[in-house]
């Protein structure tokens, strides 16, 4: 997550909260640090983590209601692992604040649950240290999805510091199992379709980042994604390479020429059919995509490779969704 900067800022209401924001800018990075240093590992099933996720939601919900938000903790039962054994999973946050059937209502989504980490791993600092690095911030979760979920939140509590009333009702749904998949989520956005998202008319999602480190960019669409399981089996037993190898096929060798026939060179994926149901580019969106004011090389630094497969603006011509 890139170090707040400090623009010249506009005039009026935005300003008077950009200018909040500068002042308390070292109070936001302390609240991003002490939620950093909470290990709220989802992906492993360790009854010390599940703790840790549980006490991270905790936080998450009295930061919520320091807005003056009420926030009801909604309890999403237990995990079964493969084993047999169960973990309890952290409650979802749903938060309200403001009810005005004249305003609009946007509702907030993020997750405050991160993928493991170690220093081991390749981090340059300890992943649950929030450190400065050449102006950007780095820790586990200050991206994703930590540090834009409290993002959302220092901004609405700009408005309200300020007693200013708010141009929106807000609502937040804060959850701790999205890097396992969000089980039980889809569950309970249906069973709250018509009460705590009967009232809402947009969505936006935080768990997302900016291309660009000094231009901030709302996503309006993604791509989405597709998972597939495969198999390839042998008998029940290994190998021994001394005895059997190069007489028998290996399954391992089998698995990486499978999975090496899925795309070519450029990333086109090559299974076919795949592209039958993805709606073409409209012209419209080519005009976009001519548009888009990046800077490849920078975008190219910034992500430490060396070159692209192509150029990123006209990649979903090239791809074809």
């Amino acid at each position: 997550m890139s170090a707040p900067s400090s623009p010249s800022p506009p005039a009026g209401l935005l300003g008077r909260v950009f200018r909040y924001i500068d002042r308390h800018q070292d109070e936001f990075v302390q609240t991003l640090r002490e939620w950093v240093a909470i290990e709220s590992d989802s992906i492993q099933p360790v009854p010390r983590l599940r703790q840790e996720l549980l006490r991270m939601m905790t936080l998450a919900a009295d930061q919520l209601r320091c807005l003056g938000a009420s926030v009801d903790s909604v309890d999403m039962g237990s995990q079964k692992l493969p084993d047999g054994d169960t973990l309890p999973m952290p409650p979802v946050l749903l938060a309200e604040l403001g009810s005005d059937p004249q305003k609009p209502t946007v509702c907030f989504y993020g997750h405050v649950d991160v993928q493991p980490a170690r220093q081991e791993d390749g981090w340059l600092t300890d992943p649950y240290t929030l450190t400065e690095v050449d102006g950007k911030l780095y820790g586990r979760g200050a991206t994703d999805n930590k540090g834009p979920v409290l993002a959302w939140i220092n901004a609405v509590s700009a408005f309200r510091a300020l007693q200013e009333d708010m141009p929106v009702n807000v609502k937040f749904i804060v959850e701790g199992m999205e890097e396992a998949g969000s089980p039980a989520l889809e569950e309970l956005v249906r069973r709250e379709k018509d009460r705590f998202f009967s009232s809402v008319d947009y969505i936006v999602i935080s768990d997302n980042l900016w291309i660009s480190p000094r231009k901030p960019a709302l996503i309006y669409g993604t791509r989405g994604n597709s998972y597939f399981t495969v198999e390839v089996k042998c008998r029940d037993q290994d190998f021994h390479s001394g005895t059997f190898g190069g007489i028998l096929n290996e399954p391992m060798a089998d698995l990486v020429a499978l999975l090496g026939s899925l795309v070519d060179a450029s990333g086109r994926i090559l299974v076919p059919g795949i592209y039958d149901h993805v709606a073409p580019v409209t012209d419209k969106e080519r005009e976009a995509y001519e548009a888009i004011d990046l800077d490849l090389e920078e975008y190219r630094s910034s992500s430490r490779v060396e070159k692209f497969l192509f150029d990123t603006k006209v990649w979903p011509q090239s791809v074809g969704i």
